[in-house]
């Protein structure tokens, strides 16, 4: 196993600024010994500035964190926990996924700049993975080997053949993997453990808190709106379909082959709009290469039933056509940037979708 020098054990102030979710920078915070009440205090604002900061950019297009160009590492370490309490105290599961999402990408952002050990320290430290530096002759093809216990908990999430651990190179108990790999388990496990702190009981905050949750409201549903993929619809319209999924739906019906992005993009959205598993079930059993026991549970993983409990909506617009799966666009396309938001923005216009929703 790998042994880390005592100068790479050590992360630096910098280090526990750029990930603040690391077992470091927790303890770093709870070393601070400051209450709810000390962070709302005006001798803290730039705490609750920054993570109001934080927050935003979380909704923003690229939903990513930003690392500021001349950062207060004090400043940044600090504001982390202060937004989970904020998203918290929203209790809108919509802020929640996207915070977390916004912040793991920028953890994956910052990460692949980083030497190969501190990656390792970061990983094994804040979420005690079996990961070491590849030695030998296979260093010319891999950065690192993951412990393959680990690799099955969280590979299984991506839906790309690459990821199978059929495609991957296993010895000796390890997978094999480019630093890219690496990195972007990290960033999936970052976006698990925020969703976990950011899950949890709302707290009794301090006015100056509550009004910073007021001041972002308008942000969030702004947003919220714009995706809605949330609550499930519970309306169920063909006619309201974005072009990509009839395609999809198409292609099923047809026994033609789709790629594994393409059902699970198909699936998450039947999930979304309000069809039940056993549908979905049974909408796949047209597939060639149908097996019951294993597609009820890549649906029950997708609907939340399973693993980490997460319910998936649809990739958006521009993953879809990155993968060669926007069919081409129509008139509304080209306003709407997700298919949840298409199907909601269609339903409202089709006569069927005005009945359905009246009858609800």
């Amino acid at each position: 196993m790998y042994i880390f020098s005592e100068k790479e054990m050590m992360l630096s102030p910098e280090d526990l600024a750029k990930y603040p979710f690391t077992a470091e920078a927790a303890k770093y915070v709870k070393d601070m010994g400051l209450t709810v009440e000390d962070i709302a205090s005006q001798e803290f604002v730039s705490f609750l500035g920054r993570a109001k900061e934080r927050i935003k950019e979380a909704l923003q297009e690229d939903h990513i964190v930003q690392w500021p160009e001349k950062p207060d590492y004090r400043v940044e370490i600090m504001s982390f926990p202060v937004s989970i309490i904020i998203v918290l105290s929203t209790e809108n599961s919509f802020l929640g996924k996207q915070y977390a999402l916004a912040e793991a990408k920028r953890a994956s952002k910052l990460l692949k700049d980083e030497k190969n050990e501190k990656i390792i320290r970061i990983a094994s430290s804040s979420f005690k993975w079996d990961v070491q530096t590849v030695i030998g002759d296979m260093r010319q093809y891999y950065d690192f080997k993951l412990s393959f216990i680990t690799y099955l908990k969280d590979a299984p999430i991506f839906h790309d053949y690459k990821w199978k651990l059929v495609n991957r190179f296993v010895n000796d108990g390890y997978v094999f993997l480019v630093k890219n790999e690496l990195v972007r388990l990290i960033e999936e496990e970052v976006k698990k453990e925020i969703q976990r702190l950011v899950g949890g009981a709302k707290p009794k905050i301090p006015s100056s808190l509550t009004q910073a949750v007021e001041d972002l409201k308008p942000l969030i549903a702004k947003h919220y709106e714009f995706v809605r993929a949330e609550e499930p619809l519970l309306v169920m319209v063909e006619e309201a379909y974005p072009p990509c999924i009839r395609s999809l739906s198409e292609n099923l019906l047809s026994n033609h082959s789709i790629p594994h992005l393409g059902r699970f993009t198909l699936t998450s959205f039947l999930l979304n709009i309000g069809m039940s598993i056993e549908d979905v079930v049974k909408l796949f059993t047209s597939a060639t290469d149908f097996d019951e026991n294993l597609t009820r549970y890549q649906i029950e993983h997708i609907a939340g039933k399973r693993g980490s409990g997460i319910k998936y909506t649809p990739p958006n617009c521009e993953t879809l056509k990155t993968h060669g799966l926007c069919p081409g666009m129509d008139e509304l396309c080209k306003r709407i940037k997700h298919p949840l938001a298409y199907y909601r923005s269609k339903l409202r216009l089709t006569k069927a979708g005005r009945v359905a929703v009246k009858s609800e």
